[in-house]
């Protein structure tokens, strides 16, 4: 978003607990960009403007790590006999709650693809 906001790529760093995500100002600075670069910000759990020591005003924020998720694969199996792809389902869940790409909108997963094929075939 900073991105789009600022015209240039941020700089992202990940710190003891957060990403820290820092971009240099436009300059001139419109109205416009202003308001999207607040907004922008305004999404981070801190933020904050700062002249650097090469003159050139830069905005940051830090978006704190998300609360560790219990791992799919950490489930107890199921009592009795499993369903027909079973191990393939947990398998492929296990995959997606943790890569990536499975959890961005912006990129196919040749993994999750062909995990998908092996539980459809596995339950037929």
């Amino acid at each position: 978003m900073l991105a789009a906001a600022t015209g240039a790529e941020p700089q992202v760093t990940e710190t003891p607990g957060a990403f820290r995500v820092d971009a240099a100002l436009p300059s001139p600075l419109s109205s416009a960009i202003h308001s999207t670069i607040l907004m922008t910000l305004a999404h981070g759990d801190r933020f904050g403007h700062e002249a650097g020591a090469d003159g050139i005003a830069r905005v940051w924020a830090e978006i704190d790590h998300p609360a560790p998720r219990p791992r799919r694969s950490d489930m107890p199996e199921p009592a009795g006999n499993p369903a027909p792809g079973d191990a393939e389902y947990r398998t492929l869940i296990t995959h997606t709650s943790e890569c990536a790409a499975c959890r961005s909108d912006r990129a196919e997963c040749e993994i999750a693809a062909r995990l998908s094929r092996a539980w459809r075939a596995a339950r037929q």
